[in-house]
């Protein structure tokens, strides 16, 4: 009998595999990780390594009949968390129902569960009791904050996407059900395309998306894939060259809808614009553009006192980065998205809308929620600030050698 709690847990840690930091204070990291004695980061990295290898095992091999239980419990899991695509696109892959994807998915979760109990059988008796206390006093907010720049970091790397690179990878997994539907994929790509901003995860999934929803509904005929570079945008077609498929073509007008708000919750998630082309002069598409990515590392400063601007300024200047600065929050949100920067260092304490607003406000807009904010306050009010989604905390009088410190920790190199 598999241990509930246990499938419990690997369900959690599924849902987070691509969450390095989340998975370094799992339930599941003392028992599966295999070096103990390594630090609780690369821990991480091996428990990642472990939930997707054990999916391999899964696999029934080349002879298992398409569309059994197994085959299925396999696909499943690959398509879901190796693929990374959302349930009901896994769901639409298979053919069955939003319903069924959840029982075989808990089915496939139990598999995997036999597969780890009986290789780590002698540690998983009490999993609750192996579960990580929470730290308290200082050591717990250094430790948070040390987390929080750390998952910035990844974010710096997630939100740099190239876009040609990401495609080529897709067409290549629908290669197969392109091929079954007669289905020509006419690539008009430049040699080189500069990156993109945006979450590289989620401008997968909607790309596998769109381009697999104009496969499902296209027969014998060609899509177009075509990219535009743009001074400030990358503007990617995606166009069936023919009409839906007679067979299928109820089917598409009842699903329409739906799909298209799907796509367009996806593009809007990932900080892009997708407009459908419709259907219409024998073309059925999608038109996505995307920001391009700059690589200077712009700040921008918003902070209603004139000579901490000006300190502000002067020190990152001296450290090689482009400062944007602004005396009230009025205009934040848009300079954010416009501007795109590396960091905004934000005051707390101004005049109409505070930095407590507007804090909450960049973390809940689908075009910001990546980019790291810095609170920087005479409010001694650190640990409010990083619970709240705070990447780091300065409190004034700032040291430029501190503050330099934060925003290199954010510096990644490709």
């Amino acid at each position: 009998m598999v241990d509930k709690q246990f499938v419990a847990s690997l369900a959690d840690a599924y849902e987070h595999i691509y969450d390095l930091v989340y998975l370094r204070t799992h339930s599941l990291l003392d028992l599966l990780a295999e070096d103990k004695r390594a630090p609780r980061k690369d821990q991480a990295w091996q428990l990642h390594h472990l939930l997707l290898g054990v999916i391999g095992e899964l696999d029934p091999g080349p002879h298992a009949p398409a569309f059994s239980r197994e085959w299925r419990r396999h696909r499943l899991m690959v398509m879901r968390y190796v693929d990374g695509l959302p349930p009901q696109v896994v769901a639409d892959q298979l053919s069955i129902s939003r319903r069924h994807f959840y029982r075989e998915h808990e089915n496939a979760l139990e598999a995997v569960a036999e597969v780890l109990m009986k290789r780590f059988s002698a540690s998983t008796e009490d999993l609750s009791d192996d579960a990580p206390q929470a730290q308290t006093g200082d050591e717990s907010l250094d430790r948070m904050e040390l987390l929080r720049l750390e998952a910035a970091q990844l974010a710096q790397i997630e939100r740099r996407t190239n876009i040609q690179e990401v495609l080529n990878g897709v067409i290549a997994l629908l290669a197969h059900q392109a091929q079954q539907h007669r289905i020509h994929i006419n690539d008009k790509m430049p040699d080189e395309t500069p990156d993109a901003w945006g979450d590289r995860r989620l401008i997968r999934q909607l790309l596998l998306g769109v381009l697999g929803h104009l496969v499902n509904i296209t027969e014998n005929s060609a899509i177009t894939v075509d990219i535009q570079v743009t001074q400030s945008a990358i503007v990617l077609t995606l166009a069936a060259m023919a009409q839906p498929d007679a067979h299928t073509s109820d089917a598409v007008s009842d699903n329409a809808q739906a799909l298209l708000s799907g796509f367009e919750e996806l593009a809007a998630l990932s900080g892009v614009q997708l407009v459908s082309l419709g259907a219409r002069l024998g073309v059925t598409g999608f038109e996505i553009t995307f920001p391009r990515y700059e690589s200077g590392r712009t700040v921008l400063v918003v902070d209603d006192n004139a000579d901490i601007l000006e300190v502000l300024q002067r020190y990152l200047e001296a450290n090689a980065y482009h400062v944007v600065t602004l005396h009230s929050s009025t205009d934040a949100v848009e300079q954010a998205r416009l501007q795109k920067p590396y960091a905004i260092v934000l005051d707390l304490m101004m005049p109409g809308q505070d930095g407590w607003d507007l804090l909450q406000i960049l973390l809940n807009q689908p075009e910001t929620r990546m980019i790291p904010i810095i609170i920087c306050s005479v409010l001694r009010q650190k640990e409010l600030a990083l619970s709240l989604g705070a990447t780091a905390f300065l409190e004034k009088p700032i040291s430029e050698a501190r503050l330099v410190s934060i925003l290199d920790r954010l510096r990644t190199d490709r």
